[in-house]
């Protein structure tokens, strides 16, 4: 959520960031009706705080007037008391149509950021390592890890529908070592691991700011919350939160952090649940895109300063790579353009993995800086040294994501008989060196 006197500073920064955002639900001519309506509502407050003025002078001069007076008083007051009403339902539309206009600005992009429209806009910020180089046709994952054992795509649809699937033997454990590896990396830097509930509230995903531009039908919505501890039905709809960011945001919403001793660092584990609506027709085939799947996610809640806010959003974006470098896999960052970024963020890396198997690379990792955008929607704030309070900045980036990740691990690592080499990291976990 941005601002309001950034956005009535600001009216040509804002219209520049829905533009080249390609913001879904606004346009840039929204902004000029936000700043009529921040215009009114400041002047139909003032008449109604005159008005309840009035209203409290009329109560005191019927305490003092005499009989004969105290009639046209009474009357006087039940007028105002009228104008107030009226007053106060005009100013709680205004309101109403004011923050629904707010909800759906977007962030507004850093000055480093590309313009441009979508994907295509995208430029290479780094790479690490080299493409694998082999003697053999490089199979995909799908042949690879069927013929291990490790996969069952037909059973899955069988079980779950679309984009269904089970990960088998050696398939699983590979997941479970990678996740290990991971959280234990991140617990070697200073993050708390945390398992967040996923079956969230409403506000849950608006304060994370999935809502309002991906709408519920977009999301896992439960028909039935169940019941509470005495039996009751539990009326507030619920969801499935799409990654462990969301509820671990909410986890803080409407405190005030004392963070003099650092930022708040956690490394959330948990299940995540997408329904790809957009993406029905790609990726059909495999693990790559599934509605359902695994993932630790890092989230930092810090204190409002833009330049340790940058130097944060490298340091996690650091932690990923160190994974993937310990894993021995061959990567690319790429720096995110407006029209690819999405709505809330600051600034936006993604990493993209080499698969062999498709012959292309593939995203992974993405990590984030969203200052204080997810921060006011929650309502976190930070006590500052001076004793003043003021939004905290927050940064996310996925550590790991499984099992789309598995695809390039296990073809950057097969062999020419079809095996599967385990990077060192992870053979104390599966206990080999090949599988296969």
């Amino acid at each position: 959520m941005l601002d309001l006197q950034f956005v009535l500073a600001n009216p040509d920064v804002v219209k520049a960031a829905i533009t080249n955002k390609g913001v879904r639900g606004t346009a840039p001519e929204k902004v000029d009706r936000i700043i009529e309506l921040a215009s009114s509502v400041k002047a139909l407050t003032s008449e109604v705080q005159l008005l309840r003025t009035n209203r409290n002078e009329n109560a005191e001069r019927i305490q003092k007037a005499s009989t004969d007076e105290r009639a046209s008083i009474i009357e006087e007051g039940k007028k105002i008391k009228e104008q107030i009403a009226q007053k106060e339902s005009e100013l709680n539309s205004l309101e109403s149509e004011l923050n629904d206009l707010m909800s759906f600005l977007p962030g507004i992009p850093s000055a480093d950021t590309p313009i441009g429209p979508d994907e295509s806009g995208n430029t290479v910020h780094h790479m690490w390592g080299e493409k694998p180089a082999f003697d053999f046709e490089p199979k995909n994952h799908v042949d690879l890890m069927t013929n291990l054992g490790l996969l069952d795509l037909e059973r899955g649809v069988k079980v779950s529908g679309f984009r269904g699937y089970f990960l088998k033997g050696d398939g699983a454990m590979l997941e479970w070592a990678v996740l290990m590896y991971a959280l234990e990396k991140l617990r070697e830097k200073g993050f708390e691991i945390t398992t967040p509930p996923i079956i969230v509230k409403e506000h849950v995903l608006f304060g994370a700011a999935q809502f309002p531009w991906s709408p519920p039908t977009d999301t896992y919505r439960l028909k039935s919350g169940g019941v509470d501890e005495t039996g009751a039905e539990v009326t507030d709809q619920l969801y499935l939160a799409a990654t462990a960011e969301q509820p671990l945001m909410a986890m803080y919403a409407n405190e005030t952090l004392d963070l003099t001793n650092g930022p708040l660092k956690l490394a959330g584990l948990s299940p995540c649940y997408r329904q790809e609506i957009g993406s029905y027709s790609k990726d059909v085939k495999g693990i790559y895109r599934v509605h359902e799947f695994m993932k630790v996610e890092q989230v930092v809640i810090m204190e409002p300063d833009e330049e340790k806010a940058e130097a944060m959003h490298t340091e996690i974006l650091n932690n990923a790579e160190e994974i993937l470098q310990g894993l021995g896999i061959h990567y690319r960052v790429l720096s995110m353009c407006t029209g690819d970024m999405g709505e809330p963020q600051y600034k936006k890396y993604d990493i993209e993995s080499w698969m062999p198997g498709k012959g292309s690379y593939g995203e992974t990792h993405s990590a984030s800086n969203m200052r204080d955008f997810q921060t006011r929607r929650n309502n976190i704030r930070v006590k500052r040294a001076d004793g003043t309070k003021a939004f905290a900045y927050a940064l996310n980036n996925t550590a790991i994501a499984l099992p789309r990740f598995l695809i390039a691990l296990v073809e950057q690592n097969q062999t020419k008989e079809g095996k599967i080499r385990v990077p060192q990291v992870l053979q104390k976990y599966l206990g080999k060196e090949l599988i296969g």
